[in-house]
């Protein structure tokens, strides 16, 4: 796998072709005349928030790079940009009520750089947190048929077991990320090969049919190994995220 220094760099690169080549391309003006360019608008989430900060910082420093396609604004959600990041461009920090470090260290860096540029900088803080009931998985994965309402109940059970889950409040107890031991013995129970081998055994299932929840079987072959372990426990993770009101893209 690539190191991190390296995908930003073949980013960079692949952004800088795609300005130059497809919206030069749009943007050229009719018979030769002036193009008009639009305004750039930069949105990332998590480490896409990082990108875009280390383009943003990029652009300041190299502005005849990137010229004329440089951003306007930017939305860097759920992330704390790199403390060697500097931009003065209207930027916009979206962060989660239940994520207070991602919160403490982006005001640090607004704090810091308010003292050099003095930027148009804001910091938003938002709220998506929710119960987890009985049903709420067969909710939340209504389109698969593997969820039913029978999983759902169970998985909702063993949350309450494993003292994730309130069940008396239905709420989360505790940020999923420090309650990793319980989480993980939880999607592992119904991971694909617990659920693969559960569908051997059984007379009226096909193994060939059990795939990650919320993951097409049309979607599964162009998945890396990876990307499939990913899959195979973000189901569960990720849903916890958002009911804590932790690392979550915000509307």
């Amino acid at each position: 796998m690539l190191e991190l220094g390296q995908r930003w760099r073949y980013g960079q690169e692949a952004c800088k072709e795609i300005i130059s080549s497809r919206l030069g391309k749009a943007c050229a003006g009719a018979n030769g005349s002036d193009a008009v360019y639009p305004p750039m608008y930069a949105f990332g989430a998590s480490s896409g928030g990082s990108f875009v900060g280390m383009l943003s910082s990029q652009m300041k420093q190299d502005p005849e790079d990137y010229a004329p396609f440089l951003f306007s604004p930017a939305n860097i959600q759920i992330m704390a940009s790199n403390e060697h990041d500097h931009w003065d461009i209207p930027t916009v920090f979206p962060t989660m009520s239940g994520d207070t470090q991602t919160s403490k260290r982006v005001q640090d860096w607004v704090n810091r750089e308010m003292q050099v540029d003095k930027g148009p900088y804001k910091i938003t803080t938002t709220s998506g947190r929710k119960p987890i009931h009985v049903d709420h998985f067969r909710r939340v994965f209504q389109d698969d048929r593997q969820m039913s309402d029978k999983i759902s109940g169970s998985i909702y059970q063993d949350l309450s077991t494993q003292g994730v889950v309130n069940s008396s409040t239905d709420e989360v107890f505790t940020n999923p990320r420090f309650s990793k031991d319980a989480v993980m013995s939880i999607w592992q129970k119904y991971d694909l090969l617990s659920r693969k081998e559960i569908a051997n055994d059984s007379k009226h299932l096909d193994a060939s049919d059990v795939h990650p929840f919320g993951v097409s079987k049309r979607l599964m072959r162009s998945l890396k190994k990876e990307e499939l372990d990913d899959a195979d426990s973000i189901w569960l993770i990720e849903e916890l995220n958002v009911a804590w009101d932790g690392h979550e893209i915000t509307a």
